[in-house]
């Protein structure tokens, strides 16, 4: 993949991730997860662009569980660890686009016993599953420039880079691997355009202090509405792995249907 088409595409993940949180922190939760279902679904099809072999079998559409399956028996994503509710939780979210949808998402997950809803503190494994896929699909091309992660580092300084970091347990839990991105990429500028250097390196430097400041990067003044995972960084870290779906639904003796969710 090409220079450009790959910063391409990690400004599309990086902004659809942004929006997702920006949303969801200002209490817009539907078109938040909907934002973050895009994210996810942007990076599997990044890797799937990229592998002709895939590209030519597969037409994937919104199709999340076909594209994840298909890219791991290819041997991507084998270090990504998700359970398979938070893959049918992230599918029926975005699959309530538009009303002619959405009766029959709540159908299908009905079906399955889930009933649909969602709650801010869903963000947690939002993020975990995205920076998985995230650190997969950069070693996977092998150069830093594909990091979402390295490009919110770069941002930190941006009130972009304030709603990415906010409450954002994974991405703290993963400064170090954003600053040795940051630093990769800094090298590779100075083999090919070594009179961008110095500039880029001053502002490398000064992003460093507020990078090595975690506790002020995930505690945000600026923004209202705050939320923490369960056992902290280690809980955020297992989210996606240990995610349950949240809705069910009850059948009763009486023939009724009850739909209760628990967050």
């Amino acid at each position: 993949m090409d220079k450009s088409n790959l910063n391409q595409w990690v400004d599309l993940r990086y902004r659809y991730h942004l929006a997702g949180r920006t949303l969801l922190f200002n209490n817009q939760m539907q078109t938040a997860v909907l934002m973050l279902g895009y994210a996810i679904e942007a990076h599997m099809k990044q890797l799937i662009s990229a592998d002709k072999t895939i590209a030519k079998k597969h037409s994937f559409g919104h199709d999340f569980h076909g594209s994840y399956a298909i890219l791991r028996s290819a041997g991507y994503l084998s270090d990504v660890d998700v359970s398979e509710d938070f893959l049918l939780f992230v599918e029926d979210n975005f699959d309530r686009r538009y009303p002619s949808q959405t009766d029959g998402t709540i159908k299908r997950a009905n079906s399955r016993g889930h009933a649909i809803s969602v709650s801010p503190t869903v963000i947690i494994p939002y993020d975990e599953f995205i920076l998985q896929l995230d650190h997969s699909l950069t070693l996977a091309f092998q150069n830093p420039g594909a990091s979402v992660l390295m490009h919110a580092a770069k941002s930190v300084d941006c009130s972009g880079g304030e709603y990415f970091f906010h409450n954002n347990y994974s991405a703290i839990a993963r400064l170090d691997i954003a600053l040795r991105l940051c630093e990769e990429d800094l090298l590779l500028l100075k083999n090919r355009e070594p009179h961008l250097y110095d500039i880029n390196l001053k502002a490398h430097q000064d992003r460093k202090l507020l990078l090595e400041d975690p506790e002020k990067l995930l505690n945000s003044k600026n923004i209202g509405m705050h939320i923490k995972p369960g056992g902290g960084v280690k809980g955020a870290l297992k989210s996606a792995k240990t995610f349950v779906y949240p809705g069910k639904v009850i059948n009763n003796p009486d023939g009724s249907v009850t739909h209760s969710s628990s967050y």
